[in-house]
This record gives structure tokens, C-alpha cells and sequence, in this order.
């Protein structure tokens, strides 16, 4: 079967990890300069940590085919299922909350920052999905634990904390035109914007993630039981 295969496992992560380095590389470069601020937002730190998985499972399968043969599963499963959840969020809350906001953007913006470009495509879909096929066709099953959904939980409560901290600092993530300043990444946890609300976006985002999480856990323990 072409899940214990891994030469064509191994063919699928070069292409997925060449994929997700140029999302990333062209979502930082705008009219040619390079934006740091951009590596401050949580779609491009969950890229990020799709990007280190796939170099080190490309590693680790390389490893493996020269101890164990082109036959076998070769993956982290536990830490798969966590950087699948974290950039299926990115995918989801995009395209459910952010994206719509593009149809009222300036025609300016909305033409640096094109819905359908690439680099908006490859990090808000096409890397989330090549994230979850490795993790559906290419992880063992059986491994995930009782506690795992509420440790998956630590990667967007990490960047919780790095983005009040830093909004609270003085960074600034965008400058509108009339010289109106944005201190913090996303609407939904924006104090400036969204005062006492934070609260109730952030209670809904965990309950989510959390939900998709035990979600996982579900099946991972039903088709290893099937």
C-alpha cells in the first residue's frame, strides 16, 4: 500500500516541504521588500511549524529507509496531530472570519494582499491540506493520548500571550492611511478594537481548537480499534 510506502511518502513531504517554504517566502516579500512584521502573525508561525515537521520527518524517513527498507510508517504522530490542528485553525478561522473583510478592503490593499495569490492560497489552504493529507495517510495511529487535546492548546495560548505582550509593548503590526496605528494581529483579540470582547472571541477559538482536538483524539482510537 502507498501508506507504508516510503519512498512515495517520502516524495509527497519534499514537495509539501518546498511548497510551504515558498508560501512563506513570498508572503514576506511586498513590491519587492522583505516585511518581518509579517513573521508576527499565528498564520505564518503555524507555517513555520508545518515546515520544521516536514523537515524532520523528511529526515527521519530518509533515516528510516536506509535502516528498515521503502516498507514501513515513518512519522511523529502526537507531534503530526498538533501542528495538523494548529494550521487546520489557521485554515478555518481564515476563511470564516478573516477573508470575508477582503470585499470591504481599500482597492490598494486588497490588491498587495490578493485573495486568491498565491502565497495567500499556499499558506491559508494548500499547506494546511498537505498538512492534514500527511497526517491522515502518512501518521501512525494509536498514538494520541487522553491529555493531548488540552496539550495542543499550548501553541495558540503561546501566541495569546506573545501577541497581548507585544501589542501591550508598542509594536506595531499596520498603519492605516490616515496614520492610524493597529497594535495587535487579528480583530478578534485586538483590545484596542474589540475591548471586554476579546474575552468571548478567545473562550470561542478554545473551544474550538479544544473541540477539534478531542475530535482527532476520536478518531485516531476508532480506526485503531477498526
Amino acid at each position: 500500500m502507498l501508506k507504508q510506502n516510503r519512498i512515495f511518502s517520502l516524495g509527497f513531504r519534499i514537495a509539501a516541504f518546498a511548497l510551504c517554504l515558498a508560501g512563506m517566502i513570498t508572503g514576506c516579500f511586498h513590491d519587492g521588500k522583505f516585511s518581518s512584521s509579517m513573521l508576527l502573525y499565528y498564520t505564518f508561525q503555524s507555517n513555520i511549524l508545518v515546515f520544521i515537521y516536514f523537515g524532520a520527518v523528511i529526515f527521519k524517513t530518509i533515516s528510516d529507509i536506509a535502516k528498515n527498507g521503502k516498507t514501513g510508517n515513518s512519522s511523529f504522530p502526537r507531534i503530526s496531530a498538533a501542528v495538523m490542528i494548529a494550521i487546520s485553525v489557521t485554515m478555518l478561522v481564515y476563511w470564516a472570519l478573516l477573508a470575508p473583510s477582503y470585499f470591504t478592503m481599500s482597492s490598494a490593499d486588497a490588491a498587495a494582499f490578493p485573495l486568491f495569490g498565491f502565497s495567500n492560497l499556499q499558506l491559508h489552504l494548500i499547506t494546511p491540506l498537505l498538512m492534514i493529507a500527511d497526517y491522515i495517510f502518512f501518521t501512525a495511529r494509536g498514538k494520541l493520548k487522553k491529555q493531548d487535546p488540552w496539550l495542543f492548546t499550548l501553541i495558540p495560548i503561546a501566541y495569546l500571550i506573545q501577541a497581548t505582550i507585544m501589542g501591550f509593548s508598542g509594536v506595531v503590526y499596520r498603519t492605516g492611511p490616515d496614520g492610524e496605528i493597529t497594535r495587535f494581529p487579528y480583530f478578534f483579540i485586538d483590545y484596542d478594537q474589540s475591548g471586554w470582547m476579546v474575552a468571548v472571541y478567545v473562550v470561542a477559538i478554545a473551544a474550538f481548537f479544544v473541540g477539534i482536538a478531542y475530535f482527532i483524539l476520536h478518531l485516531d482510537r476508532k480506526r485503531t480499534k477498526k
